[in-house]
């Protein structure tokens, strides 16, 4: 009486996805700038500090005081510009939404533009009428950045305003089918929602604690991709 010989079932193999190595690439790519971005917003704005906006000769004599002044608000257009190409760099990579990544990365573009005009008018606009009191006289350079800081007020705003649109639109863009996609998108809209909310209503005092948060969230937005990149090299 034969036995019947007792078969076994290959273990599968569980492969995980290997990423092209342009792609791995352009992610790692992104998770820097992000956080490059948040260094280079942070360190400037501690540097700078918040001139006295309501007075025009307390801002210029604030102004001539610091040196890295034109620098530093530079500094600050280049970390926007910085998490714009962060976002262009996810869409590419596949890690955003294909419709989604593109609306967030046409807000990116604006917001980029707007932070421009915002600090341009920080860093040249009252850096040259505080140069100006040694040539021109102190009446007219001081209507000339009363004028100023008009146009800063309410370039600002529309600026943080514009910022925080694209911040919830970058955390819609994020969410996917992992758990980890879905609480980062969740976060990045609420952050958004709050920064832009803080601008529509011109308080800073709304503003910041959501721009806080919006620094904390692109590190762990950053972290996440670096893992990501790493498992799929």
């Amino acid at each position: 009486m034969s036995t019947p010989s007792s078969t076994h079932s290959p273990t599968p193999t569980v492969h995980t996805p290997t990423l092209p190595s342009a792609t791995i690439r352009q992610r790692r790519a992104a998770a820097a700038l992000l956080i490059l971005g948040v260094i280079a917003y942070i360190l400037p704005t501690a540097l700078h500090g918040n001139p006295p906006i309501d007075d025009a000769a307390a801002t210029l004599d604030y102004v001539r005081d610091r040196g890295l002044w034109t620098i530093a608000h530079f500094a600050n257009v280049g970390a926007v510009m910085m998490w714009a190409a962060a976002v262009a760099l996810l869409k590419t990579s596949g890690m955003l939404g294909q419709g989604r990544g593109a609306v967030a990365q046409v807000a990116w573009g604006i917001a980029g533009g707007a932070f421009a005009i915002y600090y341009g008018i920080h860093a040249v606009g009252l850096w040259s009428a505080a140069n100006q009191l040694d040539t021109v006289a102190r009446d007219l350079v001081l209507e000339r950045t009363e004028s100023l800081l008009l146009i800063l007020g309410s370039s600002a705003f529309v600026a943080q305003a514009v910022l925080g649109v694209a911040v919830a639109l970058f955390g819609l863009a994020l969410i996917g089918t992992t758990r980890a996609s879905r609480i980062l998108g969740a976060v990045g809209i609420v952050t958004g929602t709050g920064w832009c909310v803080g601008a529509l209503l011109i308080n800073f005092g709304i503003i910041v604690p959501f721009t806080t948060l919006g620094w904390a969230w692109a590190v762990a937005v950053a972290l996440v991709v670096f893992r990501a990149a790493r498992h799929s090299a």
